[in-house]
């Protein structure tokens, strides 16, 4: 069946090139392995959320992983707690890899959730994780992403100096229409 009549060929396309994203982050191409990893990922980190977290969370997703994210999902029964040794063996077991890979996995799927997802998006879930959990979270910072961090605070800096400008130039203009107004009425007055 050709592409544009398959209802679901824009969400198969977004999914695959998610899952290309995070091959290319976890430096595989098996996308098999991939798919667990992130599916493995993605239960562990929801389940460590509240509902409300989960939900806004999963609204960053493409609509087939978003089916894989609440896949299972128990709402009563979060935020599960969970230690950082019990997270890795869970971990290993879903995504069916070696406890001494886990580490790695879980940094190599969460640098590339940090490139697919909107910025804030991942900091703000994790900021909703224990410390060591959010450490074992935490993307790779590529110096890419470092300069994209930096160009954007950057621009946030020129953009903030930009107005500052623009409001001083606006006091500056109401300040010489209250004058001229004050001219006018006197001359008005004299006249």
């Amino acid at each position: 069946m050709p592409n544009h009549q398959d209802p679901l060929a824009r969400a198969q396309n977004s999914a695959h090139e998610w899952l290309a994203t995070i091959s290319d982050a976890l430096g595989t191409q098996d996308r098999r392995y991939t798919y667990r990893a992130l599916r493995a990922w993605l239960h562990a980190l929801r389940d460590r959320l509240t509902v409300e977290a989960a939900a806004h969370f999963a609204a960053q997703l493409p609509e087939l992983l978003r089916g894989t994210y609440y896949d299972g999902w128990v709402p009563s029964r979060v935020p599960v707690r969970f230690s950082t040794e019990e997270c890795i063996e869970r971990f290993s077991t879903q995504a069916t890899v070696r406890r001494t890979d886990v580490r790695n996995t879980i940094t190599g799927v969460s640098t590339g959730m940090s490139e697919l997802l909107s910025p804030g998006t991942l900091e703000h879930a994790l900021q909703q994780l224990p410390h060591d959990l959010r450490e074992l979270f935490s993307p790779q910072v590529t110096a890419a992403r470092a300069g994209a961090a930096e160009r954007a605070a950057q621009a946030h800096y020129d953009e903030h100096a930009e107005h500052a400008e623009m409001q001083d130039q606006l006091r500056d203009l109401r300040q010489q229409i209250d004058n001229l107004t004050d001219v006018v009425s006197s001359l008005s007055r004299q006249a």
